[in-house]
């Protein structure tokens, strides 16, 4: 399949010309990209096109604007809500090649990075000068900024730093007909007018290309405590839970259900503490002071296990077996290895009736699905709990059915249908369901504005 089947001759002699010809893609270069990362989903896109920094954007995104062409942005397609899902009648707008870091400060401890750059690369970057990156995801190898930062992703690390929307003091954007919006403030404190950048967090790439941003770093901590844990009762990790916030260095609460434990985690060697209980906690503790942050967690752990809150615990004595421990915890493939096809979720729900939901949807499944597996996790103290789900070879077949069984529960118990990874396009039929009449009028407003036709990632979030 050509580009020309599709797309204009004309536009594709433009794009051709403003990025040079290893900026355009076609054929077999990009229907072998999945845009998927736990299915192979080949990018559908006739084209796609590569621009190498802000200035080639622009004239791209004006060019397809002047064409009535529709575009699709495409980072590191780590998203699993279909965002970088593409027709064949769309052109696919890469930021792979827009990925430099163009300058850190140490002295506001700021950032000034182009939305290709990977999270990983950022953080290395960071580290380097001794300032850390606190947005931290499984994918961090291949998820880009830009991603990052159009879906408002979370992570592991919410508890203590806040999502991708805390961390961003300035961007830079393009809109749909090729305006360039910049306002690359390193500013901590900036009340002038209104916060533009705001409307492009989260937004999913429905009302401007991320191009570049200023992001917030902070001193690279010097100590890195984790405990694995196991659990009686989901009462006793909501006491876990606010007896771990009480202490300052805490920056992760990682809690896994036995379905997710023993699947992950399937042997004796592979296990810090037995499988014989329900809940099972990853805690950590980041901070800047040897002594006293090691005093501060073995007091808390102490105390845990003096009170019952705790069964069994591992406390991590090195580097290598912090990062054993979260193997666990991120233990993603394994997930897909042994559940494939599945259907994963990331909803948001109130604390307290986290447990009670779970069993609602589960009960639900069950007595439609006899065959069901769980697979159960999640940033707790974020309200953040991902579900993944397979009935087998006919998963995605009923895919849409067990869709509404999760989602129908969560207004009884205070939810929300997407907690990280955003709206996309596997999810946009809830959103009627999620969003007060008012709320959908303003936001329809809003893109329409910006977008009139309609062209940016056209099938996203409405």
């Amino acid at each position: 399949m050509t580009a020309q089947t599709y797309i204009d001759n004309e536009l594709h002699a433009q794009l051709m010309t403003i990025t040079g010809s290893t900026g355009v893609l076609t054929g077999e270069d990009v229907s072998s990209r999945s845009c998927d990362p736990l299915r192979l989903m080949p990018t559908l896109a006739s084209l796609i096109v590569r621009p190498a920094d802000t200035d080639q954007l622009v004239q791209v995104v004006k060019a397809c604007a002047h064409a009535g062409q529709a575009m699709v942005i495409q980072g590191g397609r780590t998203g699993v809500a279909g965002g970088a899902y593409s027709k064949s009648d769309d052109i696919v707008i890469s930021l792979e090649r827009m990925d430099k870091i163009e300058h850190i400060c140490a002295a506001s401890q700021t950032a000034i990075v182009q939305a290709g750059v990977s999270i990983e690369a950022l953080q290395n970057a960071a580290l380097a000068q001794g300032l850390f990156y606190p947005v931290d995801l499984g994918s961090k190898g291949s998820a880009t900024l830009g991603g990052t930062i159009a879906t408002n992703a979370g992570g592991n690390r919410v508890i203590r730093w806040g999502m991708t929307r805390q961390n961003i003091l300035g961007l830079e954007a393009v809109l749909p007909d090729g305006t360039l919006v910049s306002n690359l403030s390193r500013l901590l404190k900036n009340n002038t007018g209104y916060d533009l950048k705001q409307l492009f967090i989260g937004s999913e790439g429905t009302l401007g290309i991320v191009t570049r941003a200023v992001v917030k770093l902070v001193p690279q901590p010097s100590t890195h405590h984790v405990a694995f844990v196991s659990v009686s009762t989901f009462d006793k990790v909501i006491e876990l839970l606010a007896q771990a916030r009480c202490i300052s260095i805490l920056s992760a609460f990682e809690v896994m259900w036995e379905d997710f434990y023993t699947l992950v985690a399937p042997t004796a060697q592979s296990q810090p503490v037995a499988p014989d209980q329900p809940y099972y906690v990853l805690i950590e503790g980041l901070g800047y002071n040897d002594e006293a942050d090691r005093a501060v967690f073995d007091q808390f752990l102490a105390e845990a296990l003096t009170n019952g809150l705790i069964a069994d615990a591992v406390v991590a004595a090195s580097e290598k077996q912090c990062q054993e421990l979260w193997n666990i915890r991120e233990g993603s493939e394994a997930i897909v290895k042994a559940m494939s096809p599945f259907i994963a979720f990331d909803v948001s729900v109130e604390i307290p009736l986290v447990e009670a939901y779970l069993s609602a949807v589960r009960n639900e499944l069950i007595l439609n699905y006899p065959e069901v597996k769980f697979v159960t996790f999640g940033h707790l103290g974020d309200n953040n709990i991902h579900l993944g789900v397979t009935i087998g070879a006919s998963t995605n077949e009923h895919a849409h059915d067990i869709e509404r069984i999760v989602y129908a529960a969560l207004p009884l118990f205070g939810g929300a249908i997407t907690a990280e990874h955003g709206i996309g396009q596997h999810k946009k039929t809830y959103m009627a369901e999620q969003k007060s009449v008012g709320e959908h009028l303003v936001m329809r407003r809003l893109r329409k504005a910006l977008d009139p036709a309609g062209l940016l990632n056209p099938d996203v979030m409405f």
